[in-house]
């Protein structure tokens, strides 16, 4: 893996609510013990429950990317179809 390492962690609450929701993306070396290696992922989190996407050893970057583009759609859409409801 190259030298380079991303983080962006956010919450997603406002800082009235008790929840604890946050998404964190991640690039870099990770180290367990002794070894050192590679981590690439995407973690979504709200109170009890935890969604983390990572990039298997077998996938590509590209593959990672795609796999992020589709659920970046999803949510996508499923924004413009609730703003299209809105609060009925």
């Amino acid at each position: 893996m190259s030298d380079k390492t991303y983080v962006n962690r956010k919450w997603l609450n406002g800082d009235k609510s008790a929840s604890t929701g946050s998404i964190v993306a991640f690039y870099g070396e990770t180290s367990y013990g002794e070894t050192i290696e590679d981590a690439v992922f995407l973690e979504i989190s709200d109170c009890h429950c935890k969604v983390h996407l990572h990039k298997l050893k077998i996938d590509t970057i590209s593959d990672f990317i795609n796999k992020l583009k589709i659920v970046a759609k999803v949510i996508n859409d499923f924004i413009l179809f609730l703003e299209k409801i809105g609060d009925e």
